[in-house]
């Protein structure tokens, strides 16, 4: 799915207005309309609403749901801006409709503290005060507003974009609304996926209303959004006949001394992403542990801390390194053996990428669509880029261009930044991937996705959505707080499973 930015977005909902011959209030109320029926299957048993307009077409969209919300048996209040200036000619259209037939008019709001004296219990707000519209930070009586309504601990829903944050970009020292979830139409908005915006956007809802699909598919954008949709044009179902040396022969070298669980998650990942066949090279303490909790697996075992000596790497369909190897001498000198001795496809993690920051020439050796999965500290180790999220996100393109690697950089929506200059955002995972023993679980899966057949872009998109996507299985079942990654690692068949279901309701299996 393509992102677009604020500019491209009135181009397109201008486009769809022309090609479909319908106008502006006709779309405003197609978007007024799916917001509504989610309300109504999400909070159909709430009797009560308070909906927030400004001025502008966002503002729009709220008089338009509080119209339908009427209609449909609800109670609405209303509260508006001072209406003096900059009303928008749709907004003006939506205010006469709910006056003239449902005879409400909007309360005005003069101060913040009209909003901290409102009864708020039992009831949902809807903020509908700004849009894609807004590019600049907040002031003044809506800047009040907003910090008004953050102060009511109530549940928020955001349309489009919760008030205050632009589209493009957010700095979190903006006033904006800290919704509990946001209703967004068609796709998302690039500041809704990066780390600064995920804890004002909280649960990202995407509305589909109907726009031009000609004229999105014609305009060009660096940024996408990767669903399960997207996923399963590339899927590979196994064939009736076939057996394990068509999935290839994974290596995964992890672990050390304290450190086995690691490779212990790593393999059980791979395995259960379709690899042939896999081999951890690895310590005796660690093959020992291997060897009861993932009999399939086999080791190849070396001594306490010195995971090296690579020997025989052609017979590998793919290599995954670093897992708790520690950043010893011994395995410095594996990642020098291996970028010496191994042009085929890796998956580099963890101490492997602390160890190529140290040693920053080494980088020119990766073999060509290496995957590096670096989360937030070990990605400023190899660019020196820290607090920014939209300089880490560029930092991470320029690096993929410049070194033809594959980076998946861990968080909150994983960007994946392509060599071409693309970046992927995921749409699945949750914080309970915020454990030790995650990443490892992602390195198995992208090893075990890369030895059963597929790309390394592929593997990189399938691999990180199915992380976070059986992250998500999990809490259906259990806590958030209680996610390990050993649970990860086995819900992996059941994200397949989900994905396969999809593959065969669209047709393609």
């Amino acid at each position: 799915m393509k992102l677009f930015s604020a500019s491209q977005i009135r181009d397109i909902d201008a486009a769809t207005i022309s090609e479909l011959g319908i106008s502006s209030t006709d779309l405003m109320e197609r978007a007024a309309q799916a917001c509504t029926d989610r309300l109504l299957k999400e909070y159909g048993t709430i009797s009560s609403f308070f909906i927030f307009c400004g001025n502008g077409n966002n503002g729009g969209d709220g008089l338009a749901i509080s119209r339908q919300l009427h209609l449909a048996g609800k109670s609405v209040s209303v509260f508006s801006l001072d209406r003096i200036d900059g009303v928008s000619t749709a907004n003006s259209f939506m205010y006469d409709q709910l006056k003239h037939t449902c005879s409400i008019t909007p309360a005005t709001l003069f101060s913040a503290q009209q909003i901290l004296q409102l009864n708020t219990d039992g009831v949902v707000i809807i903020d509908a005060l700004l849009g894609t519209g807004t590019s600049r930070p907040t002031e003044g009586i809506m800047a009040e507003v907003i910090n008004a309504i953050n102060q009511l601990n109530s549940c928020v829903i955001s349309i489009d974009l919760p008030s205050g944050m632009p589209a493009d970009f957010f700095n979190s020292s903006y006033p904006a609304i800290r919704a509990t979830a946001t209703y967004t139409f068609q796709f998302p908005k690039l500041s809704c996926l990066l780390p600064s915006g995920a804890s004002y956007v909280n649960r990202l809802e995407l509305l589909d209303i109907g726009l031009s699909t000609n004229v999105m598919n014609g305009i060009s954008t660096r940024f996408y959004y990767t669903t399960p949709k997207d996923l399963i044009h590339f899927m590979q179902p196994r064939e009736t006949a076939a057996h394990k040396g068509q999935f290839g022969h994974a290596q995964i070298i992890a672990g050390s001394k304290g450190k086995s669980g690691a490779a212990v998650i790593a393999a059980r990942a791979c395995l259960r992403s379709g690899a042939g066949l896999l081999t951890v090279r690895t310590t005796a303490d660690t093959a020992s542990a291997l060897n009861v909790a993932i009999p399939e697996a086999m080791t190849e075992v070396v001594a306490d801390d010195a995971v090296m000596a690579i020997e025989k790497t052609d017979r590998f369909s793919v290599i995954g390194v670093g897992p708790g190897i520690g950043v010893s001498a011994a395995t410095t000198q594996l990642m020098r053996q291996l970028l010496n001795y191994y042009q085929g496809r890796m998956v580099v993690d963890a101490d492997a990428i602390t160890i190529l920051a140290e040693n920053p020439t080494w980088l020119n050796y990766l073999p060509p669509h290496t995957i590096l999965t670096p989360h937030v500290k070990e990605f400023s180790r190899l660019t020196r880029v820290i607090d920014d999220p939209y300089e880490r996100l560029k930092a991470a393109s320029d690096f993929a261009s410049k070194y033809a690697v594959i980076i998946i950089l861990k968080g909150t929506h994983t960007a994946i930044a392509m060599p071409d200059g693309t970046i992927h955002f995921n749409s699945s995972g949750n914080s309970g991937l915020a454990k030790g023993g995650s990443g490892d679980a992602l390195t198995g899966i992208l090893t075990g996705l890369i030895a059963r057949g597929y790309n390394a872009p592929q593997a990189a998109l399938l691999g990180v959505y199915l992380h976070g996507y059986a992250a998500d299985l999990l809490i259906k079942e259990l806590s958030i707080e209680s996610i390990l990654a050993t649970d990860v690692a086995e819900k992996i068949p059941y994200a397949f499973k989900s994905l396969e279901s999809l593959a065969f309701e669209e047709g393609l299996k």
